[in-house]
């Protein structure tokens, strides 16, 4: 089932505002080259923040790909794009539970 546009729209801001602000934090660590003992992202973490923000790209130009195989008159394509996103919105919200669980329990 896909998500409203509005609730989608809410949802993707949500989760482009937490990759955004975790990916900022970690640039600011690497320009600034602070060095620390301990590893500043543990791997568990870098890999969900990362895959998080694949996510997050490719739902930014869905809607695009969507609007193209639609104005073509490709209903198969559209329905395949509208599949898609529908899974990927449901896997960046996994992603960004899952970090937030990470976060709340002192492991990022």
């Amino acid at each position: 089932m896909l998500i409203a546009n509005y609730e989608s729209d809410q949802f993707l801001i949500a989760v482009i505002f937490s990759s955004l602000i975790i990916h900022i934090s970690i640039e600011i660590i690497f320009k600034n080259k602070i060095v620390m003992q301990k590893q500043c992202l543990s791997d568990n973490c870098y890999n969900i923040t990362k895959q998080l923000s694949k996510k997050l790209e490719f739902l930014s130009h869905v809607d695009r790909y969507i609007q193209d195989a639609n104005k073509s008159g490709d209903q198969k394509a559209e329905k395949i794009w509208k599949t898609i996103q529908s899974d990927e919105e449901k896997h960046a919200g996994l992603l960004h539970d899952l970090l937030a669980t990470e976060v709340k329990n002192n492991r990022f």
